[in-house]
């Protein structure tokens, strides 16, 4: 913070408050000295020379500031510490000295108790540029970055490259906090802009140009600073600006795999190297870093453990297990455990997936997501009673969790048991911020009823539909569901309400029949039956095998005279009602699509 101590010692004369019969010039004189000393880094000097003045002179404030610098330079903080101290007490609002206090507890890392003081200090100065920004440094640290942001407002750029160097990257710091990646870029490039020939500000530039995913900047950054010198971290920020933009990284990927390091920090720099190169899809380039890694430090189980994941994701099989089981005796662990299900699984071993899972649960019974791992691959292998004691156990523990009681709906689904599984759905619905996925499956499990709707299901998709218009799925549900049940009850009063969701449904679901099919049957009870027809039309054009679909054609061709089309399409009923629709596949692929769903929800998954 050395502009805020520049702005201290400056003003520390004005703080002055001498009685009225001390003499000022002789105060002035002594202060003025020491001053001039401390400016030197004579701290000693001006130790000895304003200690023993003030002994006569202790009022003098503008004297026990600059002594509160000299103690603060020399590092002998508790001293400065009762020099400013000893000033707020005479005068509380005495700005330079809170400023100056807050300072030393900045540099002690003690940020709680440095933020009130910076803070009261820029209020009392009238919000004076140097303290507001270090006052907004501190804020940034805390992470309060929408405060530190507030601080700066009409704080203009310091003089000098230096100093207005430190703004601009206090302002990227902030910007990036609040997530705004793009600003945030904008402020390093002005810094950069300060002193063009810096190459740490270059990749410091770069970096933030990678946040922004402005690629062609950060390679075009980091290119000429990773030719100079071969620093392999210039290496690695070019090599995920050229992964970022699709550019031909093989050569950078060279350069960084020949690059010569200690042991010590080569086993680091491959981890890093191949984190990037997984986070854009490069797990198979990936490993070879990762098994390098791992020969540096054979007996790290979380390097082994990321080579074990790293083959698994790269398909090789036998590997990742021989990994895996090294990583166990290095130190097992439920995610040691749930890693090796997974592999044993895609090996087809599902008896050993099992047992792996359970192992994870016995090692952490109160994590959420090894029951999950456990419960699902029951459900895979449709051991759907298994599943159910396992998700009812998980729910006495975590009775708050969603993902729980959508597991726990699905398998009374996959059990045939809709009426449980949507109330459960709708359990599961009403313990998430969002409840999308829950409603998704809430509203297939309705839609595939005879029945009319559950009163309770309905009401609930509805109001998500109304919450969220864009979502074609939801106005889907709410219209179909809606005119089952009017069509149940013989009443006929919504229809316009069920017309503009079908139709909404329609626009916002391009390439799906359903609202088409749906529409054709509301328009035919209204009796609107040319909209009837070129709905019903489009319903079996996008879904030829809907014998449903042919089959209210053929009755509307007939209401209209039209024999021979009528005909035809009840012959295309009868083919479509003979490919008599495979409910195991049905239920298989519906298995498969909720597995990778909730997998990709599930807390933390590998």
């Amino acid at each position: 913070m050395a502009l805020l101590l520049s702005f201290c010692l400056a003003l520390a004369s004005s703080a002055s408050s001498l009685p009225q019969t001390q003499s000022r010039t002789e105060a002035s004189a002594t202060v003025s000295k020491a001053r001039a000393l401390l400016q030197q880094g004579n701290t000693e000097q001006v130790i000895n020379l304003l200690s023993h003045y003030l002994q006569a002179h202790s009022k003098d404030s503008s004297a026990r500031l600059t002594l509160g610098q000299a103690y603060a330079m020399a590092g002998r903080n508790d001293r400065a510490t009762d020099e400013f101290e000893t000033v707020l007490r005479e005068a509380p609002t005495n700005y330079v000295a809170l400023a100056a206090l807050g300072e030393i507890y900045y540099r002690a890392n003690q940020l709680e108790r440095a933020e009130p003081l910076l803070a009261r200090a820029a209020k009392l100065s009238q919000g004076t540029p140097q303290i507001r920004m270090e006052w907004a440094i501190v804020l940034a640290r805390l992470h309060r970055y929408k405060e530190a942001k507030n601080a700066l407002v009409g704080v203009p750029v310091p003089k000098g490259a230096e100093d207005g160097i430190a703004y601009h990257r206090l302002k990227a710091s902030i910007e990036a906090g609040l997530g705004g990646s793009a600003e945030a870029a904008v402020q390093m490039e002005k810094a950069l802009a300060l002193k063009p020939d810096d190459a740490g500000l270059a990749m410091a530039t770069a970096a933030a140009e990678l946040q922004n995913k402005n690629w062609a900047r950060a390679a075009e950054l980091a290119e000429p600073v990773f030719s100079r010198s071969d620093d392999p971290g210039a290496g690695l920020v070019l090599l995920e600006a050229q992964l970022g933009m699709s550019a031909d990284y093989h050569s950078t990927l060279g350069k960084l795999r020949s690059a010569s390091l200690p042991p010590e920090q080569d086993g680091e720099f491959r981890e890093r190297l191949a984190q990037v190169l997984i986070d854009h899809g490069k797990t198979a380039e990936a490993v070879q870093e990762l098994t390098k890694a791992a020969e540096l430090h054979p007996d790290r189980a979380n390097v082994i453990f990321n080579l074990a994941l790293a083959r698994y994701r790269a398909g090789l099989l036998d590997d990742a297990i021989a990994s895996a089981e090294r990583c166990k005796t290095l130190g097992d662990s439920a995610e040691v455990e749930d890693l090796l299900g997974d592999i044993q699984e895609a090996r087809g071993d599902n008896l050993a997936a099992v047992r792996s899972y359970q192992a994870a649960v016995s090692l952490a019974p109160g994590e959420e997501k090894y029951r999950l791992s456990l419960a699902l691959e029951l459900i895979q292998h449709k051991s759907f009673d298994a599943a159910k004691a396992v998700l009812e156990q998980a729910e006495g523990l975590r009775p708050e969790s969603w993902r729980i009681q959508l597991a726990l709906g699905m398998v009374e689904h996959f059990a045939g048991t809709d009426e449980a599984a949507s109330q459960i759905l709708l359990r599961a619905a009403n313990l998430v911020s969002d409840p999308l996925i829950a409603l998704k499956y809430l509203g297939e499990i309705q839609m595939d009823q005879a029945s009319p709707p559950d009163p309770v299901a309905l009401a609930k998709l509805c109001q998500y539909a109304d919450a969220h218009p864009s979502e074609g799925n939801m106005q889907l549900y709410c219209g179909a569901l809606l005119f089952r049940r009017d069509y149940a009850s013989g009443e006929k009063t919504g229809a316009e309400e069920i017309l503009r969701r079908l139709q909404a449904a329609g626009r916002l679901l391009p390439a799906n029949a359903a609202p088409h099919c749906q529409l054709g049957k509301a328009y035919r009870r209204m009796g609107r039956w040319q909209e009837a027809l070129s709905e019903s039309r489009t319903c079996v054009q996008m879904d030829p095998d809907s014998a449903e679909g042919h089959y209210r054609l053929a009755q509307i061709y007939q209401h209209a005279g039209q024999q021979a089309q009528s005909e035809e399409e009840m012959k295309l009923y009868e083919a479509a009602s003979k490919k008599v629709a495979d409910e195991n596949a049905r239920r298989d692929e519906t298995i498969k699509t909720f597995l990778y769903t909730i997998r990709k929800e599930a807390p933390d998954r590998n």
